[in-house]
């Protein structure tokens, strides 16, 4: 009698534990550690501003395997810059992107496909600083099978029966909606090859509707705030500082941390080897290793689990890797530096 109360208390907290992760990822938008790899999510008024013509980035990410399922997230995305020719040292780019999101017990999925646009504006002759805005539209359509759920009426004095109806009116759901945002950017740069940014977008603009019956559930805006800082040292090597502050009524994240980028010479293409470390307050460190040459660059994170869910994860937290390639017709053409926003 005593096993089965302790088979049942074990398997009540397990289910407790995994409904507040359900709650607390179901509140906010899906986010990145290396949000600085996923600059489309991050802020709209980043598209098209990159050293090339054409960029594609792609980003995965995997966290609390020991919780439950995995909590799986993925981006690819792609801008183009145009009109290079006949708008000077200005940048027009526009960009598309395509994510998936899914949660407890693949119960929650979440998919977006979003068009973004943004026109950052030279404001002195040598094309160092720039001011830029951007929007974004998406299409968001997000899922719940209540059958990859588990419910309270399940649990009986014998254990768990996922064979008795859950006591919900329906399956599941689907809701689908249109969501905006927009961004501004500012970036520059000096003579001593010192480069610096600073960044705000504003998500869910006109706070769609998220309700599964008639009543209202207004999506609450998101509010980031992002700016990075770097510059050469010991010769050919770079030093970037970076953070990010991400608000959304609901919930709140900062991070912040450095990346040392260190070149090896004497090899065919001009590669470069990246460590750095990144803190979330509270909640995560996150080593980051990476490998880049001019045309792309290759990332991985991990976050290490510090909050009080460290013990239920192991302080296992998320794996992330992400990968960017910018393409060029003419590299000597380029209309911005490869350290620029970079981190």
């Amino acid at each position: 009698k005593m096993k089965k109360i302790a088979t049942i208390l074990y398997r009540l907290f397990t289910f407790l534990l995994f409904m507040l992760g359900s709650v607390y990822l179901y509140a906010q938008d899906p986010h990145f550690s290396q949000f600085y790899s996923s600059p489309l999510t991050l802020n709209p008024a980043m598209t098209g501003v990159f050293s090339g013509e054409t960029r594609l980035a792609m980003t995965y990410r995997n966290q609390w395997r020991t919780v439950s399922t995995p909590f799986t997230t993925a981006t690819v995305a792609c801008d183009f810059q145009l009109l290079n020719d006949k708008i000077g040292n200005d940048l027009f780019g526009i960009g598309f992107v395509g994510m998936v999101d899914q949660s407890n017990n693949q119960g929650l999925k979440a998919n977006f496909i979003s068009v973004s646009t943004a026109y950052n504006k030279s404001i002195d002759l040598e094309g160092y600083h720039k001011i830029g805005v951007g929007f974004q539209a998406s299409w968001a359509t997000k899922k719940a099978d209540y059958s990859r759920f588990v419910f309270s009426r399940q649990f009986t004095p014998m254990g768990f029966d996922p064979s008795l109806p859950t006591g919900e009116p329906t399956s599941g759901f689907t809701i689908n909606y249109l969501d905006v945002a927009a961004g501004f950017l500012y970036s520059g740069m000096n003579s001593a090859n010192v480069q610096w940014y600073l960044g705000g977008s504003y998500y869910h603009l006109n706070k769609p509707n998220e309700a599964i019956s008639t009543e209202q559930n207004r999506l609450a805006p998101r509010m980031s705030v992002h700016s990075g800082f770097n510059f050469p040292f010991a010769e050919q090597n770079r030093i970037y500082l970076s953070a990010l502050y991400m608000n959304s009524m609901i919930t709140e994240e900062f991070l912040f941390g450095t990346v040392f980028e260190k070149s090896i010479p004497n090899i065919e293409y001009e590669t470069s080897l990246y460590t750095g470390l990144y803190y979330r307050p509270n909640d995560a460190v996150i080593p980051y290793i990476g490998i880049g040459t001019t045309k792309m660059q290759l990332g991985l994170s991990y976050d290490i689990n510090i909050s009080s869910l460290k013990t239920a994860t192991q302080s296992r937290g998320g794996f992330e890797i992400s990968l960017q390639t910018n393409l060029s017709r003419d590299p000597e053409r380029n209309k911005i530096p490869k350290c620029y926003n970079k981190f």
